[in-house]
């Protein structure tokens, strides 16, 4: 019961079958956002928090030193962070979990699984969209002019698709393939 209920998060090893038309939707681009503020909370509250707690037990004194500039520090470490686990969750499942709820399949152009390097080049690409406010600009207005891909996509040969995804509980879990609500609802919608 409990795997039914995080279905919509945990990514699986066998990938869904991606939907290649859908790379230029718009929705996919409103999901991919819905994706990453997903993502960026699991890094934050479940990688980062527990680390800065860490840190401020065992080294108190140059923490309390930090003072105000703690969260500051914590939001700059956090892109690092992020960037880490795009990579390796997208290098190995093609999704992360803010993909797997959203319904999101990350591939090569061609529709072939994302490799090692195609994640790697996509990631570093963050540090580009992320540096401040025109590099974020940029990166938005290539998502819209260039169907739907982002910088770091163009570079690394990628594009981010809607995903297929049986809606029997059963099938899925003897399959091992997404379940996810997100993929469940895409595919009531198309029948």
């Amino acid at each position: 019961m409990i795997d039914w209920k995080l279905d919509g998060f945990l990514p699986t090893q066998r990938q869904p079958e991606p939907v290649l038309e859908t790379a230029d939707d718009r929705d996919v681009l409103l999901a991919r956002g819905g994706a990453a503020a997903i993502d960026l909370f699991v890094c934050y509250v479940l990688i980062e928090l527990p680390l800065i707690y860490g840190f401020s037990v065992v080294f108190s004194g140059p923490y309390e030193a930090l003072g105000g500039f703690a969260i500051a520090l914590s939001l700059v470490l956090l892109v690092p962070i992020y960037a880490s686990y795009s990579f390796v969750l997208e290098w190995r499942y093609g999704r992360t979990p803010g993909k797997v709820n959203r319904g999101l399949l990350v591939v090569t152009a061609d529709g072939r699984p994302c490799t090692y390097r195609a994640s790697a080049v996509r990631n570093l690409f963050l540090y580009v969209d992320l540096l401040g406010v025109p590099p974020l600009v940029i990166g938005l207005l290539s998502a819209l002019v260039t169907d739907g891909r982002r910088l770091g996509d163009l570079a690394a040969g990628t594009i981010v698709v809607r995903s297929t995804a049986p809606t029997d509980r059963d099938v899925a879990a003897s399959s091992d393939v997404d379940a996810s609500a997100a993929a469940r609802a895409d595919d009531t919608r198309k029948n």
